[in-house]
């Protein structure tokens, strides 16, 4: 997996990739929010819940806070943990850095990588996890919690994964569906 990500990233650096490339990607309205999104930033912002944002994204940090700062929801209690670029003076970029963050290493070790993590989360007791991969569930590896909901977004149609899916996670949101399910849910949690 690293070496496919490393691939990717070497593409993009020979491409000439600029900031401007991925404000186009942003502007193009092509990546949009799942519905209900808008609603559970403003509930996590308001009763003052982090939010980690951990993505292998393929045009990394970049592109994710981007686009939250077009909503105006890059709140201060929102953390993103993904793949970062380099940049030279006119904006071209050079360089990944590590580590390079993939569907496979979003665990505990990477989240080392990320000291600021472990200070917002430290007297945290619940958790709700979100992912849409089997392997997304060992995000929460290394950390100590005393709750933990994982909730899954499932939009095969494969019969098998779908089993696997419910292995691994409690909750399975299907067919691309809306957050109206969790943000259901987080309001019923008693403050």
């Amino acid at each position: 997996m690293a070496e496919w990500w490393i691939t990717h990233f070497e593409l993009l650096l020979k491409s000439g990739l600029n900031k401007k490339d991925i404000e186009r990607v942003i502007k193009s309205g092509k990546i949009k929010f799942r519905d209900g999104f808008l609603e559970l930033m403003d509930f996590l912002r308001d009763n003052n819940v982090p939010l980690v944002i951990m993505s292998s994204a393929g045009l990394g940090q970049e592109s994710i806070s981007q686009r939250l700062k077009e909503e105006r929801m890059l709140y201060s209690n929102v953390y993103i943990i993904s793949n970062s670029f380099e940049w030279d003076e006119n904006g071209k970029a050079v360089a990944i850095k590590q580590p390079i963050v993939h569907c496979a290493n979003k665990d505990e070790i990477l989240i080392q990588s990320f000291p600021e993590i472990s200070r917002i989360t430290k007297d945290r007791g619940n958790v709700v996890l979100l992912g849409d991969g089997l392997d997304d569930v060992e995000m929460i590896e290394g950390f100590n919690y005393d709750n933990l909901i994982k909730i899954g977004f499932f939009n095969s149609k494969k019969k098998e994964r779908e089993d696997a899916y419910k292995n691994v996670y409690d909750v399975l949101v299907l067919n691309d569906s809306s957050l109206d399910f969790v943000n259901y849910f987080l309001k019923r949690i008693p403050k």
